[in-house]
């Protein structure tokens, strides 16, 4: 089963991690890019990337591009969030991220009815 990996900052990671995320912290964007060279030269890539937005923004040009190639994992960017942990800004939800990054909306069922 694919697997989603966040890459945020330290003191977001907490989070992340509490909810069964598998999460690689970074310091800054440049930091965040040498996580994702790391994640993507490894054997077991995650379905989905989901990134601190400040860090995406910050990631550069080169990566920009290589993200935006067609790929075997989707990258979303994850709302900033608050240093210091307090709370995020509002803004969109993860299946609001992914369904504009996929192209359609996702349901999920809780009570996991058989369709």
């Amino acid at each position: 089963m694919p697997q989603v990996t966040v890459i945020v900052p330290p003191e977001l990671a907490a989070g992340y991690r509490l909810a069964g995320v598998r999460t690689e912290t970074a310091a800054d964007a440049e930091a965040a890019g040498q996580v994702l060279d790391r994640i993507l030269a490894g054997s077991e890539q995650p379905g989905v990337i989901a990134i601190h937005a400040p860090f995406l923004h910050g990631l550069g040009e080169r990566w920009q591009r290589r993200l935006a190639q067609p790929a075997g994992f989707l990258v979303a960017e994850l709302p900033g969030g608050q240093a210091g942990g307090g709370p995020a800004p509002a803004g969109e939800s993860l299946r609001d991220l992914l369904a504009r990054a996929v192209g359609y909306e996702f349901t999920f069922d809780p009570a996991g009815s058989p369709r």
